[in-house]
């Protein structure tokens, strides 16, 4: 996929230079994701980013040399690392990036310039570690199993005999989100602007994710069911409109959503606004920023060692509500998560129908 074309004021930009919409300039490191903030002097920036960019050409040097001794027989974890992004890199773009974000930080440490054959479970546990100190539990969990899945292809190719990922622990992470209970929900709900109120009730009552609510059209309500195509996992739900939920039915809710403005989406704009306009889709940013004002309003604060819930806790909401009036293997399917428990409501078709979603 081509680059996406700069702007014309930003044309003469170094590589991996943005700005964001108050005027804040940052640097984003190609082979991290990680960002890094430069104030709003562009002249220092345009500096500081052409000298990052001098070391990244370095880098990039060095691992062009750690692929050139594959040539001799000596096949580098770096370069089967390549190898494997060649084959794999296909799919969503959201993916790719991950995976590519993944195998750059395998390929950061020193400990990739060894014959993967040489490479062992204390180097494994080593890089895994390190990776828990520079980017947190979480990335490093990622980078775990990405690392794991590299030697699992090396084996198929006869490279190595065993897997020295597979005895390495898996970093635990801590959440620091706080869960959202019943009583923050309505408590942000009473803060809420009405586009932000249906928002969150469509979350409540359907259990999705944001990125599924904020493309949620009139037009995918029909035959009395909610037809959703999961962003993230692809999943293909048919909801029916009589889903019912503290008394709130889905057809309901839906028919709460249209107001004086036209448009195609569920959630949307009800007025023109400086930077949008009457009926256009609400974006995630936005409808993140309207929630954390609304949660302030509403005077939600995280406990000791967490940090204030987020919209998408709402859809852990769902999951224990639906649980408590339908049952676990119910809540399971309305989310489109994969379960031996929940056989006869989910089959496994691998995306080429819909599933639908019904109560015991």
């Amino acid at each position: 996929m081509n680059a996406r074309r700069r702007q014309a004021a930003r044309r003469n930009w170094p590589a991996n230079l943005y700005q964001n919409s108050s005027g804040y300039l940052y640097f984003k490191n190609p082979l991290t994701g990680k960002t890094a903030g430069l104030g709003t002097d562009l002249k220092k920036a345009i500096s500081m980013v052409k000298v990052a960019n001098l070391k990244l050409e370095a880098v990039k040097a060095d691992r062009d040399l750690l692929t050139a001794t594959a040539m001799n027989g000596v096949v580098t974890l770096a370069a089967r690392c390549d190898d494997y992004e060649k084959e794999f890199a296909v799919g969503k773009i959201n993916t790719v990036k991950a995976l590519k974000t993944q195998l750059n930080a395998i390929r950061a440490s020193e400990l990739a310039k060894k014959p993967i054959a040489e490479f062992s479970s204390k180097d494994a546990a080593d890089l895994i570690k390190k990776a828990v100190e520079e980017r947190g539990a979480r990335m490093a969990q990622t980078i775990r199993t990405r690392l794991r899945d590299v030697f699992r292809d090396a084996i198929l190719h006869g490279l190595v005999q065993a897997n020295p990922v597979d005895v390495v622990l898996n970093p635990k992470a801590v959440v620091k989100r706080a869960r959202m209970s019943e009583s923050d929900f309505w408590a942000i709900h009473e803060h809420a602007p009405r586009w932000l109120k249906n928002a969150m009730m469509l979350g409540l009552c359907t259990g999705q994710r944001v990125s599924d609510i904020v493309v949620m059209q009139f037009e995918h309500c029909k035959d009395d069911y909610l037809w959703v195509t999961q962003i993230k996992t692809g999943m293909k739900l048919k909801i029916p409109l009589s889903t019912t939920l503290r008394d709130i039915t889905l057809q309901s809710l839906v028919s709460q959503c249209r107001d004086k403005a036209v448009s195609r989406y569920l959630v949307h704009f009800p007025a023109e606004t400086r930077s949008h306009k009457r009926g256009s889709k609400v974006g995630i940013r936005a409808l993140d920023d309207a929630f954390s004002k609304a949660r302030e309003k509403a005077g939600i604060d995280a406990a000791e060692g967490t940090t204030p819930t987020t919209f998408h806790e709402i859809r852990s909401l769902s999951a224990r509500l639906y649980s408590e009036a339908y049952g676990k293997d119910f809540a399971q399917a309305l989310l489109g998560h994969r379960a031996a428990s929940m056989t006869e409501l989910y089959k496994d078709v691998r995306g080429q129908q819909w599933v639908e979603v019904k109560a015991g």
